[in-house]
């Protein structure tokens, strides 16, 4: 009896005895990351697995596609405000303006803005894909930010020139033709791009000026030309015989039916406009289109030396004879 008693009051101890215990998480398959193509998947009633598989390897590449199809409207989009706008403004500066190649500038400017916009968009398009596909951008900008700020330190006058060269030619400051002043260098326009302007001289050099150098320039090929022709004569010559044979050569000119549609202004005589103990200096001037300047400027001395030659003007040095005498 007292054995039985024994046992049932150490199971009674042992049941009245709570041995604490130790929770234990329950372990979860992990989260499936839900998007549009694994909703639809599932809604087409495939398992959740297959499902997420599926989008892990389309949605990137969906999204690559999403993307340069996005770029390529920008793309058309842009270059169509820019012909629309743009074009439509140069076309009316074009219209309005006096050089032959107004148009042909107007449709490089179209084509240089399309060009800047294609570019931004491409190179933005490449590194938003560059951070689709998981690539760490931020390296890559550093490092590209690093060699751009050296190259622009270092070819800082190459892009001044591009820039000096952009606005030169939206504002249309001279063509290929043109004949220009810069600095003490004179010559023809033979080619002209975004960094350099190509200039022929008279003597037959060719002039390389990078265009971020040119900051004052003379266009003589704009509009009206003014010929201003110098008549040097002896001290001792008559002055009324001198202006009465300037302003016939003048008038002669200006009567010949080769050279009577040159003139926007007809030769007139200025006078005398220099004066020393040895010489006097007449003037002729006329008013023409800038390309028969140089035709109008030798056709103008030839009459006046030959008139002079008639009155004797030219041989008073030579023989000591008075105007006229001869």
């Amino acid at each position: 009896m007292e054995g039985r008693s024994g046992r049932g009051l150490l199971t009674r101890g042992l049941r009245r005895t709570r041995i604490p215990g130790v929770p234990v998480a329950a372990t979860s398959p992990p989260p499936i990351d839900s998007g549009w193509i694994y909703d639809l998947l599932r809604w087409a009633g495939v398992d959740p697995v297959t499902a997420h598989h599926v989008q892990s390897a389309l949605q990137r590449p969906l999204a690559i596609v999403l993307i340069v199809i996005l770029a390529l409207l920008a793309l058309w989009l842009g270059n169509r405000a820019i012909k629309h706008w743009l074009g439509a403004g140069a076309r009316k500066a074009a219209g309005r303006a006096d050089s032959p190649r107004a148009m042909a500038r107007a449709s490089t400017i179209t084509a240089l803005a399309s060009s800047i916009w294609r570019v931004v968009v491409l190179v933005v398009a490449f590194f938003v894909v560059l951070g689709t596909l998981g690539i760490n951008l931020t390296p890559l900008l550093a490092s590209a930010t690093v060699i751009g700020a050296t190259i622009g330190f270092g070819a800082q006058t190459v892009v001044r020139d591009v820039l000096a060269g952009f606005l030169l030619m939206v504002e249309g400051q001279y063509d290929i033709g043109d004949t220009l002043v810069v600095g003490d260098t004179t010559g023809t326009v033979e080619d002209l791009s975004l960094r350099v302007t190509r200039l022929r001289g008279v003597d037959g050099s060719m002039w390389f000026v990078p265009n971020g150098e040119i900051r004052k320039l003379s266009n003589v090929t704009r509009g009206w030309a003014q010929v201003a022709v110098d008549t040097v004569v002896p001290a001792a010559a008559a002055v009324d015989t001198v202006l009465d044979a300037a302003r016939g050569a003048a008038q002669e000119v200006g009567d010949d039916p080769a050279f009577a549609h040159d003139f926007i202004r007809t030769p007139e005589l200025l006078g005398i406009v220099a004066a020393d103990a040895e010489t006097i200096t007449a003037r002729v001037a006329a008013r023409v289109p800038t390309g028969r300047r140089d035709a109008v400027d030798r056709a103008l001395r030839v009459a006046i030396a030959r008139h002079l030659r008639d009155v004797g003007v030219f041989a008073t040095a030579d023989s000591g004879l008075a105007p006229g005498e001869r």
